[in-house]
Formats: structure tokens, C-alpha cells, sequence
């Protein structure tokens, strides 16, 4: 446990780092701190916040820096709360806006947040097919070769098979399309295998291929999976944070963005949480000790969940992060609970 002065040092030259991206010394230390210590205190106290592995000593001065246990334990115990309501005036005007949709309002909010952090802004959303029913099939023709047979989803997601008109007769797939759309129409998508064997053997009796059709309608419904969307804002400002000069680094941060599966995290860590979750460093899953990322989770459309998070340097701002991350969390979940799309 750290003493209230040893504390006060590490939260200062945290939130030093974070301004600066510069090794902080004693001098700048002392300078910054309400009370009155000497240099030599503050250099031994940070000697000890070192050897306790909260701070990191910078190969190219006598400063420090923050390592990924300092930020955890200051993000854990020593952040405030930061003033920002001149953000959250400009985000709550976009949510005011008439007939606007929870997707146009993550767009502009996730701008105004990747210029205010100068981090990249990360929408990750998938809608659960638990709920999600079939609709209809309707049939496109291509060419006398081929089509294609398109299953719409109560979702608004449409799944689509080509069909080679060789392994099938035209008539013969318009019988099975009418039979599913009289048969299972709206049943859930989780549904959709055990009911297509009670319609056997009304297929058998008018369809040659009808083990085909079965296989090839049913494996194209239960495929469809989550339906998942990847959005980013503010990719350019993490090219200028000096962390970020190697290219191996960046590349790193950019295949984590672009693969979804990383942002799982949150949906796990969230679950029953209404607070935003912080990953530091190697928390994150990759071997990149230079990257953090806060997020939040929210509703989505049909029971789904989404995930807005910001990702750059340690040197977060994770005050100031957090509590807008938390706002605009509840202010989703608000406009989804009014019954707005």
C-alpha cells in the first residue's frame, strides 16, 4: 500500500506523462506539488515508487515514466473526476437532433471524441441471432444458369446462396422456396434445423433434390452467425504519438482494431458492469506494451451488444476518457429505452 505522499508523486507524474509524453523529473515534480517538499524527498520516493515497480526510469534522462502497473494502480485508486461538460453539451445537441439514429449518433460522436483525446475511436457491434426470425426467401435469377435464393431476416440482414441451376431445376427451387416461406416463416433462426426436418418429407414428395435443398437452405441460415459491424474514427492521430514510431507497433494496433474479436473483452469484463472497462499494455491481449484501451458496452438493436472504445498510448487521459465513456454509455441506453432505433 502507498503512503499519501507517495501517492500524490505518482499521480503527478502520470498526469505530467500524459501531457507531455516526456520523462518527469523531481524538479518538475516539485514544482507542480501544493505542498512544500524538498527535491530529495521527492527523489527518493520516486526511487521507491521505482524499485516497487509503479514507475520505469528513462534511458534518456534522469525522469521517469510510468509504467503499466503505475497507470492500473492510478486508473484503480487515484483518478478524478474530470470537467468535460463542454464535450457533453456538444454530444448531447447530436442526441437531441430529431429522427437521428443510434448509428449517425455513434458516427459524430466517435469524431468529436477521436479530436478531443486525439485517439482512434472504435465502434464494435453485433446483433445476437437469438431472437432473430426469417422472414421470407425470395429467388433472383442471374442467368438461365444460374440465381441466387436471398433469406431476409428479421434483423434487416439478408443472407444470400447462389444456386448452379445444374444441381437443380428452376421449378423444383421455386417449390422449396414456397414451401419454406410457407412453412417457416418467422421462426427464430435457432429454430429453423429442427423444423426443416418436420417439412422431410412434404419436400421429398415434390422435390428430386431435395436433400440439396435442405442442406444447402438450412446450412445457409444457420450460418449467418452474428451479424457484426467495425467502424473507426481518428486512425491518424495514432500515428503521432511517439510510441508509435515503429512501424511493427502500429502494425500491431491496427490489426487489433481491425479484428473484432479483441473488443470481446469489454463484453465480458462489462457484463454486469455499467462502468467502463480499461485494458493497459499487455492486458489488451497483444504483445504491444505501449497501448491501452477504454471502453464501455451498450444495447444494440434485437438484443445485441456494442462496444465504443478508444485506443492509443498509456498515456490515456483515463480520466477525462472514462467519465465521457460512462455518460455516453447511459445516454445510449436511454434512447434505446425510449424506443428509438
Amino acid at each position: 500500500m502507498l503512503s499519501n505522499r507517495q501517492e500524490i508523486i505518482l499521480r503527478l507524474i502520470i498526469e505530467e506523462y500524459i501531457k507531455t509524453a516526456s520523462p518527469v523529473g523531481s524538479k518538475r515534480i516539485q514544482e507542480v506539488m501544493s505542498v512544500d517538499i524538498s527535491s530529495a524527498t521527492i527523489r527518493n520516493e520516486s526511487a521507491f515508487l521505482e524499485e516497487q515497480g509503479f514507475l520505469e526510469k528513462a534511458h534518456t534522462s534522469s525522469g521517469r515514466v510510468p509504467s503499466t502497473k503505475g497507470y492500473r494502480y492510478y486508473v484503480d485508486n487515484l483518478m478524478k473526476k474530470n470537467d468535460i461538460e463542454d464535450v457533453k453539451l456538444q454530444i448531447e445537441e447530436i442526441f437531441q437532433k430529431r429522427g437521428v439514429t443510434i448509428d449517425q449518433v455513434l458516427d459524430q460522436t466517435s469524431k468529436i471524441l477521436s479530436e478531443l483525446t486525439k485517439l482512434a475511436t472504435v465502434v464494435s457491434t453485433s446483433e445476437d441471432i437469438e431472437e432473430t426470425r426469417l422472414k421470407r426467401v425470395e429467388l433472383v435469377m442471374l442467368s438461365k444458369q444460374s440465381a441466387v435464393v436471398l433469406f431476409i431476416l428479421s434483423n434487416g440482414s439478408i443472407e444470400n446462396k447462389t444456386i448452379n441451376l445444374e444441381a437443380i431445376s428452376l421449378e423444383e427451387l421455386k417449390i422449396s422456396i414456397d414451401l419454406f416461406n410457407d412453412r417457416l416463416t418467422d421462426s427464430k433462426i435457432q429454430e429453423i434445423e429442427f423444423k426443416a426436418k418436420a417439412i422431410l418429407p412434404i419436400l421429398k414428395e415434390q422435390v428430386k433434390k431435395y436433400e440439396f435443398v435442405l442442406h444447402t437452405f438450412v446450412s445457409a441460415l444457420l450460418h449467418t452467425g452474428n451479424t457484426s459491424q467495425l467502424k473507426t474514427s481518428g486512425m491518424k492521430y495514432l500515428l503521432e504519438n511517439p510510441e508509435f514510431n515503429d512501424p511493427n507497433k502500429i502494425k500491431s494496433i491496427i490489426e487489433f482494431i481491425e479484428g473484432a474479436s479483441p473488443f470481446v473483452w469489454f463484453q465480458t469484463h462489462l457484463k454486469n458492469h455499467s462502468k467502463p472497462a480499461v485494458a493497459i499494455g499487455f492486458e489488451t491481449g497483444i504483445g504491444n506494451d505501449d497501448i491501452a484501451v477504454v471502453g464501455t458496452n451498450f444495447p444494440t438493436q434485437n438484443g445485441g451488444k456494442g462496444t465504443l472504445a478508444l485506443v492509443g498510448p498509456k498515456r490515456i487521459q483515463y480520466d477525462k476518457v472514462s467519465d465521457l465513456l460512462e455518460w455516453i454509455g447511459h445516454k445510449i441506453e436511454e434512447k434505446f429505452n425510449q424506443g428509438e432505433e
